[in-house]
């Protein structure tokens, strides 16, 4: 048995009988005895081996401002780290290897430290325990864990009003300028539905105006003009987010906290070619597919979208990144 990621999209007869639960807590996970921060060396690493992300830090002269030191030392051991990995042909020695994220490791069942994730397929033999290598980046050491996964991204043929808005939405492609949408989880519309179906809502239906690029789950759906608020604050999204970030998910059943624990790239790039998955120390529940995840200062961070367990029954969300949906999608995104 590996992983198993289910898309949190469900029926809405299930909804309706499933009695609320309690809303999930960071310190219910192993994840809350990591030593977190802490495991980051202290120093920044050097500029050789970050590489293209300071030049992309260049050209975001707000960033330092943004972010805790110790945040932003997360962002440039993860792109060190990332570049390291890629550049070392790591993934080459591990059979079965399907991507890497980069963030803390589950203290319990693998290590308390900082590195290297890499998701691997299923195996009849078993899920692999304890099967990790070191890497050494800029003089200090990091931990490679081989996690076996089983993907189960569902696409069924069901409607928002079973899933979650993300937030308001207005595309900036010259033949959709103008026309009101909210922004939701592709997988809740299907991911084959052709643009300009009629998508049932909570209240009324919408047209399905636009799709993210391939590996971006996120939808653009037209709504009725009446729902269209009267004023709209815009909804910041940065380009980078740290491991540790404390962030709040809009779910319909209640805002939860939790905290960022990986990040499948730290480079800062945005290209639809690099689907960017954020992964959370807590997962939602079937219906908050959609929902808005946010920062401590209101920026959005992602949009949820789904829930991973472990063989060793360690359960995290994860979302697709807020920012390069409104960069791959060209839409302005509002509160």
């Amino acid at each position: 048995m590996g992983f198993e990621f289910e898309m949190d999209s469900p029926q809405s007869e299930r909804r309706a009988e499933q009695p609320e639960r309690r809303r999930p807590s960071f310190y219910d996970t192993s994840m809350s005895r990591s030593g977190g921060l802490d495991l980051i060396p202290g120093k920044w690493p050097s500029p050789e081996w970050t590489g293209y992300t300071d030049e992309v830090l260049a050209r975001t002269p707000s960033f330092p401002g943004e972010m805790p030191e110790e945040q932003i030392r997360a962002v440039l051991w993860t792109s060190a780290i990332q570049n390291a990995f890629e550049s070392g042909g790591y993934a080459n020695e591990i059979p079965g290897f399907r991507m890497a994220s980069y963030g803390f490791l589950d203290p319990e069942t693998e290590e308390n430290a900082f590195g290297v994730i890499a998701y691997v397929a299923p195996s009849l033999h078993g899920p692999i325990r304890g099967e990790f290598q070191w890497m050494t980046v800029d003089g200090e050491s990091f931990p490679v864990v081989v996690r076996p996964a089983e993907w189960k991204l569902h696409a069924p043929s069901i409607h928002p009003s079973l899933g979650t808005s993300t937030c308001w939405g207005e595309s900036r492609r010259p033949s959709l300028k103008g026309k009101p949408a909210i922004v939701t989880a592709k997988h809740v519309v299907g991911s084959t539905t052709p643009v300009g179906s009629s998508v049932s809502m909570t209240s009324g239906s919408g047209t399905l105006l636009d799709l993210a690029p391939e590996g971006i789950d996120a939808a653009l759906v037209r709504v009725s003009k009446s729902h269209w608020p009267v004023s709209r604050n815009p909804l910041m999204c940065p380009q980078f987010v740290a491991q540790w970030t404390d962030v709040d998910v809009h779910s319909p059943a209640g805002l939860f906290s939790t905290k960022v624990t990986e990040v499948s790239s730290g480079r800062g790039t945005l290209d639809s070619s690099v689907p960017l998955r954020i992964f959370l120390a807590n997962a939602g529940q079937g219906g908050d597919s959609g929902a808005l995840v946010v920062d401590s200062n209101g920026n959005g961070i992602g949009l949820y979208t789904g829930e991973v367990t472990t063989p060793a029954n360690l359960q995290e969300g994860f979302c697709q990144h807020l920012g390069q949906v409104e960069k791959t999608m060209a839409v302005d995104l509002f509160l």
